[in-house]
């Protein structure tokens, strides 16, 4: 079947499908692709690596054809990245569903049918829904890094939105409730949390040799940003570890019950021991990183600025900070009262004639500015009824 309209050169519509078509060196070469645009592409690269004599056909030979079933296994066994229990979680899915598929033949369209019958189902939120075709396209990204695909089919999926969700952080009653659930042992733990704001990972694997008793200071080696950084422990945190006993056998602050030398898993702990607690105390949507979420909140409405409060948390970027910041106004209230006119934008008297038409006197005191701290301001009077405006009053009038 000859090109459509005659316009778009080595592309071909046949059977449905979009074909490339290349001649390099008398030899006719054809290529399938999902879509027009990917046919395109693909005819542009092809024809650039002829022309740079960079051209191979065993590059884009059918030989090197994979099963995602077979490219997942093969990712899964050298993948080195700290989430490798999601990666293995994602993995079977997928294996599940298009294990038998070669990388070639899985489409955009069948991606949106899949992400459409997930929602359907309901039985992951729209957030789950987006890391799972994130893990897909992580996985197909690499497989054109190693030509055994041109382009990644999740390109064609639009993620969901993906809303902030309500800050859940424990109140005092909750932790009271929390701790008598717990025993003494295990609150340690929870209370190690609610100190420090460690997540997880890095509580359950703090070791002994990364502690400095005499400063206060646990060093987590590999944070989650990838980067070393050093958490500054308060007395209450200093007395915890000071009351653990797992120096004298381990190199973990909390060592596992079972396994000698290897630290406990904080997985096990949260599924047998936290989350038990949390239902007896009648506490709800509340997680492990509940108890994050409530050290910084519980800094942030005692005062403490946002940006120590990203230091303590270890966050790379203010960004993830600020969602706390809506518990503590009083940075945007310094930034209005820097801006303020002062005692100058008190208007007293009757007010006759003002926009306003109230005649009741309006007394507000501002202890932290004085009248011997305004410089003296040239005073006019514009407009009817004799309405006095300060030279400050009129630039304000001209701002838009």
């Amino acid at each position: 079947m000859s090109r459509r309209h005659g316009k778009d050169r080595g592309l071909v519509f046949k059977n449905g499908l979009w074909w490339v078509r290349l001649y390099v060196n008398g030899r006719e070469k054809w290529y399938r692709t999902d879509s027009k645009t990917q046919a395109k592409t693909l005819y542009g690269r092809l024809k650039a690596d002829v022309r740079e004599g960079r051209y191979f056909p065993e590059k884009y030979d059918s030989s090197k054809a994979l099963t995602l079933y077979a490219w997942i296994t093969r990712y899964l066994e050298g993948v080195t990245s700290r989430g490798l229990r999601n990666m293995h979680q994602y993995g079977r899915f997928w294996k599940k569903l298009l294990g038998r598929k070669l990388l070639a033949d899985i489409s955009a369209d069948e991606l949106r049918h899949i992400q459409a019958k997930m929602k359907a189902k309901a039985q992951r939120s729209p957030h789950t829904i987006n890391r799972y075709f994130a893990a897909l396209r992580h996985i197909l990204n690499l497989a054109i890094a190693e030509s055994y695909l041109v382009t990644n089919p999740v390109k064609g999926v639009r993620f969901f939105p993906e809303p902030t969700g309500r800050l859940r952080f424990l109140t005092e009653a909750e932790i009271a409730r929390l701790r008598e659930n717990l025993s003494p042992e295990h609150w340690t733990a929870v209370a190690f949390s609610l100190e420090t704001g460690l997540r997880l990972s890095e509580q359950f694997h703090a070791r002994w040799d990364c502690l400095n008793a005499e400063q206060g200071i646990l060093t987590i080696p590999l944070s989650k940003s990838g980067k070393t950084r050093h958490v500054i422990l308060s007395e209450s945190a200093i007395a915890i570890v000071g009351g653990l006993s797992s120096w004298t056998h381990s190199p973990f602050l909390f060592p596992s019950p079972l396994i000698s030398g290897q630290p406990m898993q904080g997985r096990n702990f949260v599924v047998k021991i936290y989350e038990p607690a949390l239902k007896q105390a009648g506490i709800e949507g509340a997680t492990w990183h509940t108890l994050r979420h409530t050290f910084a909140s519980r800094a942030v409405m005692a005062g403490v600025d946002i940006r120590t409060v990203q230091e303590l948390m270890g966050h790379s970027t203010i960004t993830m900070t600020m969602r706390y910041a809506h518990l503590s106004p009083a940075h945007l209230r310094t930034a209005v009262n820097k801006a303020s006119l002062g005692v100058f934008a008190i208007k007293s008297g009757s007010g006759t004639g003002s926009k306003t038409g109230s005649n009741a006197n309006l007394v507000i005191r501002d202890e932290k500015i004085g009248m011997s701290e305004v410089p003296d301001m040239p005073v006019g009077i514009i407009g009817g009824a004799e309405r006095v405006r300060t030279a400050a009053s009129q630039f304000c009038r001209l701002l838009p």
